[in-house]
């Protein structure tokens, strides 16, 4: 297997993984920062637009960590890596 190639089973190539790997951290970057600015602003109806928002992202991150987790390129939902601390 070349690299490529990516997993044969997949049917991702190591361009495409990466890519995802990409998407999958902008969307939890993304997904902070809409709840930094939910938790700094003062108006009820925006907290909760922003929020949903953020949910939203991450949401699209577990599903996109599903998919690695499927190739072996993320750890799977609730499996953490020991002595690491989750932010």
């Amino acid at each position: 297997m070349t690299s490529a190639e990516g997993d044969p089973g997949s049917g991702l190539r190591t361009a495409e993984l990466s890519g995802e790997l990409r998407r999958m951290a902008l969307h939890l970057e993304t997904a902070a920062v809409l709840e930094l600015r939910a938790q700094r602003t003062a108006d009820p109806l925006q907290v909760t637009v922003l929020r949903r928002r953020a949910e939203q992202r991450r949401q699209e991150a577990a599903r996109l960590r599903d998919r690695l987790a499927a190739c072996g390129l993320a750890l799977p939902r609730g499996q953490r890596v020991p002595g690491v601390t989750p932010v």
